[in-house]
């Protein structure tokens, strides 16, 4: 199992994406689109400052514990594509196509907003889980 703490405000893919006229998407590399770009090499920056192992091959169990300063955390879905992206930018992994199955988690943390991703290669552990009425 791999941890990896990066601090500070989890940042959403969806919010810096432009439409071109023909409506294919892009991602500006300048501007305040280049926030995102930064924020890519951030997470792949502490990676590499905390995994110094070989690349990781096949697939790879993914959770995010995302910690926000408050409730306004936007949708809660674009959120991975960042994460995902600033781990293959790191090299840990070949490809964002590993990351599977990819199990996200929510909280609130004024003082200490971060993101917490545990990685777990599929060849060494299994992932299960189960829901519980809570009636019962």
């Amino acid at each position: 199992m791999i941890k990896i703490i990066v601090p500070g405000k989890p940042i959403s893919k969806s919010n810096f994406k432009l439409k071109n006229i023909h409506g294919q998407v892009w991602m500006p590399r300048e501007g305040k689109h280049g926030k995102y770009i930064a924020y890519e090499n951030k997470i792949a920056g502490f990676i590499n400052q905390q995994y110094t192992g070989p690349t990781l091959t096949g697939n790879i169990i993914t959770i995010i514990h995302l910690y926000f300063l408050n409730k306004r955390m936007g949708d809660l879905h674009n959120y991975p594509k960042s994460i995902c992206d600033g781990i293959e930018k790191s090299g840990i992994i070949e490809n964002d196509r590993q990351l599977k199955p990819v199990l996200l988690f929510d909280y609130i943390d004024k003082d200490h907003p971060r993101i917490e991703i545990e990685l777990y290669e599929c060849s060494k552990y299994k992932v299960s889980y189960s829901i519980e009425s809570l009636d019962e």
